[in-house]
């Protein structure tokens, strides 16, 4: 190279890495930013513009933090986003468009994040663990059967929604249309129930035979019964060791089958919504995790500054891993965001401590940078919601949209009496006042308890809660009681047995049956059998033998003893034909609205009914001002006016239990568009006068 070519190289103005970064941050902000404008209906409003904040912020405090090595990996991927973004936010294209896209984007993330920070391929579950899993997934087996055999039990509702999901997996899965799942799994990321926790279930359906509730169970129980109450057993022993268990007492075989008895002795009520049929125990495996990994993150964030270039990695790993653990947790079932909502508040609470402790000690960059790691992580998974909810924000209003849930406050209470016991959650404070007392560190018992308070207190804010819904403070209970006995163990092992096998007893059988109601759970008792099931069973009957999709048979009525779905939900019955349909214009119902302010009007596909069978008296399960849309249609039904002058008794009723008779009319003139917009007026006028009363 010449002298001049030298001097000219010289004299060329160098391009900062640091500053590129920073252009990348700022590029990445404006092109959330404006997608989030396009996309909202309100482009002023505080989602789009706190989404387009966020997303800068985050970008920007990494930008600055991060070290030089890292910073064109850092400006390269910003760069690319942004471009991604922007292409989108210039293209037009809709939100329920881009859901989808974004769902196989957030899909491959999670599964690639988990590879690389779970180190399942060098990872291998102790002997000791794997026995555990097998006898936890047995005992909760040889429960099932005792309980649906004793209960005749009847999947309802949710209940049924998650078998009917696995049993569409498993269709799936048989004849080979694995991107069919794929997709439909990405496109279930932004509705109210994801297909996530029917992916083990119908995979063994897939493989065993998809109409088979034993292998549906099985599959519930050695997926998500046995890793929920093993993590809750793992969260007892560690909460236990910080309140001074000794650590080779707690690492026995004897300790272990203790603290899994004490989770299973202090909620079964988990175990019978199990063995209902609901998954969505599976998700406390996942908030056990998430504990963890936040209270790891807190204890380095709260140690001494110095040795960041060596933490940073840990840190980096831990928020996250953090991050993907909240996200699988809202993926698993979408109400397990409040608990991750209480996990991070009490992080923050938990930092914010250390900080006012540490003051200029405290590790503010690594704390800024873990955050705005987490926050462009999490921006990233939740695209597909985001992009989904921000053309109809107020469509997301839960708080209103489930209004009709809510109940009177003796209702609730009577309710958490029969699901928990307000003796075994006493006990459970007791115990938590004397982990506390007795723990040289507190920070995973406040992270536990406090996060489940918040959890609780959130939820309540929206509805209040069904039977599964409590999972929620599950970890604060089981994990506390089962500690509190460990420590008992510590000074005898016989006193710490009948201790477990006393909470048992009166959890787990009629002995607490004694006590005044709500003192100890009575959920888990096997309930009585409908004394109507013949009559069901003859209503089955009747329907296989009149409906088809062109002479459609439905119902009218929400309440557990009659309602729409009930028609629907009998092929359980006698199992032989698959309740799908690959098309569907070949069902042979009409799908309900059951709540107006999550369906809106009865629905207009009413029409199509040649046959309705309606419950009388009126059947509802929710606030009655709420549940117009059943009222409504049913009461014009049994009283031959509006609807009700297209159609004639039969004849037929079917006696249900409870006094309930499902009346069955059969049409005699059509209904047309005019007769269902007359309806959905007369429904909104309802609504109004419905909303006057007190």
């Amino acid at each position: 190279m010449s002298i001049l070519a030298q001097h000219a190289a010289a004299a060329r103005p160098r391009l900062d890495p640091r500053a590129l970064a920073r252009l990348a941050a700022i590029a990445f902000g404006l092109a959330t930013l404006a997608l989030a404008l396009r996309l909202s209906p309100q482009p002023m409003s505080l989602p789009p513009l706190g989404l387009g904040a966020g997303a800068l912020f985050a970008g920007l405090v990494l930008a600055s933090l991060v070290q030089e090595r890292e910073l064109k990996g850092l400006a390269r991927g910003l760069a690319l986003a942004a471009l991604g973004v922007g292409i989108l936010a210039a293209s037009g294209i809709s939100g329920e468009r881009l859901a989808p896209a974004f769902g196989l984007l957030s899909l491959g993330g999670l599964a690639f994040g988990a590879w690389r920070l779970i180190p399942v391929h060098g990872a291998r579950l102790a002997p000791r663990a794997i026995l555990a899993l097998l006898a936890l997934a047995a005992l909760a087996g040889a429960y099932n059967a005792y309980y649906v055999l004793l209960s005749r039990d009847l999947m309802i509702a949710d209940f049924m929604y998650y078998r009917l999901v696995s049993v569409a997996v498993a269709s799936l899965l048989d004849s080979g249309r694995w991107p069919a799942l794929l997709l439909q799994l990405a496109a279930s990321m932004k509705s109210d129930y994801s297909w996530a926790p029917a992916l083990g279930p119908g995979l063994a359906l897939a493989i065993g035979g998809p109409l088979s509730r034993a292998i549906y169970q099985g599959a519930v129980d050695l997926l998500y019964v046995a890793p929920a109450v093993y993590a809750l057993g793992w969260l007892a022993r560690a909460l236990a060791l910080r309140a001074g268990l000794d650590a080779s007492f707690a690492r026995s075989g004897f300790a272990l089958a203790l603290a899994l008895a004490g989770v299973v002795a202090a909620y079964p009520t988990g175990l019978a919504v199990a063995a209902r049929g609901m998954p969505d125990i599976g998700g406390l495996a996942l908030v056990v995790v998430a504990l963890h990994l936040a209270d790891r993150l807190a204890r380095l964030l709260a140690l001494r500054a110095g040795r960041d270039a060596r933490l940073r990695p840990l840190a980096r790993r831990l928020a996250l891993a953090l991050t993907l653990t909240l996200f699988a947790m809202f993926l698993f079932r979408r109400w397990y965001a409040f608990a991750g909502v209480g996990i991070l508040a009490m992080l923050a609470l938990e930092t914010g401590v250390a900080a006012a402790r540490r003051r200029a000690d405290f590790r503010w960059r690594l704390a800024l940078e873990m955050a705005a790691t987490a926050m462009l992580a999490g921006l990233a998974l939740a695209s597909p919601v985001l992009v989904d909810w921000l053309p109809d924000p107020a469509a997301h209003d839960y708080a209103r949209i489930y209004a009709a849930y809510r109940k009177p406050a003796d209702v609730l209470l009577g309710l958490v009496g029969d699901w928990y016991g307000f003796g075994v959650l006493a006990a459970a404070l007791a115990a938590g006042a004397a982990l506390a007392f007795r723990s040289r560190d507190g920070r995973l018992l406040r992270l536990t308890a406090g996060s489940a308070a918040l959890a609780a207190a959130l939820f309540l804010r929206v509805q209040s809660p069904y039977v599964h819904h409590v999972f929620l403070i599950a970890p604060a209970v089981t994990a506390v009681l089962a500690a509190a006995i460990l420590g008992i163990a510590q000074r005898s092992r016989i006193a710490a047995a009948l201790a477990a096998a006393g909470l048992a007893a009166l959890t787990l059988t009629p002995l607490g049956a004694l006590a005044p109601r709500g003192v100890f759970p009575t959920y888990a008792l096997p309930h009585p059998p409908r004394a109507d099931l013949a009559e069901l069973a003859r209503l089955k009957l009747w329907v296989d033998a009149r409906a088809t999709p062109e002479h459609k048979v439905c119902g009218l009525g929400s309440s557990y003893t009659f309602s729409g779905q009930l028609i629907s939900e009998l092929w359980q019955l006698g199992a032989a034909v698959s309740p799908l349909h690959a098309d569907p214009r070949l069902r042979t119902d009409v799908v309900m609205s059951d709540v107006d302010t999550v369906e809106g009007p009865p629905s207009p596909d009413m029409k199509d009914c040649a046959i309705l069978i309606v419950g009388d008296p009126v059947q509802t399960h929710l606030i009655p001002s709420y549940q117009q849309n059943v009222i409504l249609p049913s009461r014009e039904m049994l009283s031959g006016e509006g609807i009700g002058a297209h159609y004639r008794r039969t004849g037929e009723v079917f006696h249900l239990e409870k006094g309930v008779s499902a009346v069955v009319f059969e049409r005699v003139s059509p209904l047309s568009d005019a007769d269902m917009a007359a309806l959905a007026e007369r429904w909104r006028a309802a609504r109004a006068e419905a909303a006057k009363a007190p």
